[in-house]
């Protein structure tokens, strides 16, 4: 699925199919795993909730959570903004606890739906001792990092992460097929997932760090965010303007990446965008504020679609509308 939007104007359009030897091509009601795209709903809700008074973003995990989970020093120091912003320290997914999946399922299934065994637990022993954790500061990607937000927020408010979510984010735009929980009527839409050597694989679950890759939406509702970033007349339009500022010396926003090299190389130097990627789907998400355009793409094999992203976005700033895309 490809969605695209220029100066208010928005065009979906399916590609491919949704079931292998079928013609059954995807719509835009048709639902996808978006892996990492969650993240920015993970960084909105926390925009949302500090524009609320209910936490701040420079608050350390010990002034959130230490009272209720044993922290290292060098993880008691670690704020908000750090998390959102990939610059806490923490590895993506650290060595101790990668071995201790490995110990769990086997080397040869730690891809096949890894998150489903990472207890909270696991994750929260890892938080005492910290092992390979880094000096914060520097840009270092990390789903641990994010996906522990998810459990910081449950954690102050009493409240699930996904009813936050729903609550704070979805809810005010609109997007009801958005969701960790799919319903009964999104799984009949799921696209089927396939690996990148085309194999039918099943969807990702997450038995923690939910925060980090969990929802499941449709190219519409993915729509209704780039339009509610892009057109400022949504309850949360000032948070979502507030994350796509600079952060962490112009590599990051909250939430989001700026962009990086080949962006830049292709022209795209005022948009902010991020990536995903779970077992069976790829996904692709960018707003650009200076030029009122948005992209999103949404897939079912795990292969990136990143450079289409750049390559659409680079063809909407350059060129008129057309009605083929």
């Amino acid at each position: 699925m490809v969605g695209v939007y220029k100066n208010g104007r928005v065009v979906i359009k399916g590609y491919g199919s949704v079931i292998k030897e079928t013609d059954a091509e995807p719509l835009a009601s048709t639902v996808f795993q978006i892996g990492s795209l969650s993240k920015v709903f993970t960084a909105t809700l926390v925009q949302v909730l500090c524009d609320e008074g209910v936490i701040a973003i420079d608050a350390t995990l010990g002034e959130l959570i230490g009272r209720s989970v044993p922290l290292s020093p060098a993880v008691q120091s670690v704020t908000l903004r750090q998390l959102v912003t990939h610059t806490s320290g923490l590895a993506s997914i650290p060595k101790s606890l990668g071995e201790k999946l490995i110990g769990l399922v086997g080397k040869e299934n730690l891809l096949v739906n890894p998150y489903s065994h990472l207890e909270p637990e696991l994750v929260f022993d890892y938080l005492a001792t910290a092992q390979d954790k880094r000096p914060p500061g520097r840009f270092a990607y990390s789903n641990l990092g994010m996906g522990l937000v998810g459990h910081v927020l449950e954690m102050v408010s009493g409240k699930r992460y996904e009813t936050l979510v729903i609550e704070k984010v979805l809810e005010p735009l609109g997007m009801k097929a958005t969701a960790i929980s799919a319903t009964a009527e999104m799984n009949a839409h799921l696209a089927q997932g396939y690996t990148a050597k085309g194999v039918a694989t099943g969807v990702w679950t997450f038995a923690s760090l939910a925060a980090a890759g969990a929802f499941y939406s449709t190219a519409e509702n993915m729509m209704r965010f780039i339009q509610a970033n892009l057109e400022g007349e949504t309850a949360i339009s000032s948070p979502l303007q507030k994350m796509r500022e600079p952060q962490a010396g112009g590599r990051t926003g909250i939430g989001w990446l700026q962009p990086g090299f080949l962006d830049r190389f292709f022209g795209n130097s005022t948009l902010v965008w991020h990536n995903g990627m779970v077992g069976g789907y790829a996904s692709y998400l960018s707003v650009d504020a200076a030029n009122r355009t948005g992209v999103v793409i949404l897939a079912n094999q795990a292969t990136s679609v990143d450079m289409l992203g750049m390559m659409l976005n680079r063809q909407l700033r350059t060129q008129s509308w057309s009605d083929a895309i």
